[in-house]
C-alpha cells in the first residue's frame, strides 16, 4: 500500500510540475505517519486517515507548483506561511524546494508544537522557523515586515481580509498567494480596494482540481506587492477580519 500511495503522490505532484524523488517521497511518508500519530491525542485536522491527507493537505498544498513560472526557487528565497495549521503548505513546500527559508505562523499553540516535533521526525536542510503568535502582531515587528519574497495562505477568511493579513510581510516585487476554495469572483472583486491600500495589484487566478473523484475547482490567486504598506496596517488584531478593506 505505501508504495502505491507514494506512486500516486508521485504523479499528482507531476500535474503540477513538480518530480519528487524517492527521499521527497519518504519524508511525505513520514510526515503523514507522524501527523497520523500525533492526531489521535491532538486534534490537528479533522481527519488524518493516509487518503484524506494525501489528497487534501498534501497534493492541494503542491499545487504551487503551477505559480512557479512567477517565482524563482532555484535560488534562496524567504517564503512566509499564514495560518499554517499542520504545516500545508508550508512544511510540503520545504521538502520539495530546499532552497526555500521558510517561516510558518500559527496562532494555535498546539499546532506550532506539533511542527516543532515534526521537525525532528524528517530531515530538511531547510531553514525553518515556527512561530506561535497572530500575523497582526508579527506584521509590527521590523525583523519580519516586508522581508519576503512570497507569502502563502491556505486559511480560512475573504480574500480582503487575508490580503491585510499577508501582504504586510511581502517586500516590494514579491508575491503574495492564496489558496481558494469555489468560486472566488465576488471575493476578488471585493478585494480590489483592499489590495490598492495594501499595495498589492491581482495578476492571475489559476484554477486546479485535485486528483479525487467529484472534485471541485480550486483556485490559487496571485498578487504581487507593487508598493509598500503603509504603516497602519494591519489593524489591531480581529479588526481585518470585523471590518475589511
Amino acid at each position: 500500500m505505501k508504495q502505491d500511495k507514494l506512486n500516486f503522490l508521485q504523479e499528482s505532484a507531476q500535474s503540477f510540475n513538480i518530480a519528487l524523488s524517492q527521499e521527497q517521497l519518504d519524508n511525505f511518508y513520514k510526515y503523514w505517519e507522524f501527523l497520523n500519530e500525533y492526531n489521535f491525542h491532538t486534534n490537528i485536522v479533522s481527519d488524518a486517515k493516509i487518503d484524506t491527507v494525501f489528497v487534501k493537505h498534501f497534493i492541494d498544498s503542491l499545487s504551487f507548483g503551477l505559480v512557479t513560472n512567477y517565482l524563482n526557487f532555484d535560488k534562496p528565497s524567504k517564503l512566509i506561511d499564514i495560518g499554517t495549521g499542520g504545516g500545508f503548505p508550508s512544511f510540503a513546500l520545504a521538502i520539495v524546494f530546499p532552497n526555500l527559508e521558510i517561516c510558518a505562523v500559527d496562532s494555535v499553540g498546539k499546532k506550532t508544537k506539533f511542527l516543532e516535533e515534526l521537525l525532528t521526525k524528517i530531515s530538511l536542510p531547510n531553514k525553518i522557523e515556527i512561530l506561535n503568535t497572530r500575523s497582526e502582531e508579527l506584521a509590527r515587528n521590523a525583523n519580519y515586515r516586508e522581508l519576503f519574497d512570497v507569502c502563502v495562505s491556505r486559511a480560512v477568511g475573504k480574500l480582503n481580509a487575508l490580503s491585510e493579513y499577508c501582504l504586510p510581510f511581502v517586500k516590494k516585487d514579491g508575491y503574495f498567494i492564496a489558496y481558494k476554495a469555489f468560486s472566488v469572483n465576488d471575493e476578488l472583486l471585493e478585494s480590489q480596494n483592499a489590495l490598492h491600500i495594501l499595495g498589492g495589484e491581482f495578476i492571475k487566478k489559476i484554477d486546479y482540481k485535485l486528483p479525487e473523484k467529484d472534485s471541485i475547482t480550486r483556485n490559487l490567486i496571485i498578487v504581487q506587492k507593487k508598493s509598500i504598506t503603509p504603516d497602519k496596517y494591519p489593524r489591531r488584531t480581529g479588526l481585518p477580519k470585523k471590518k475589511p478593506l
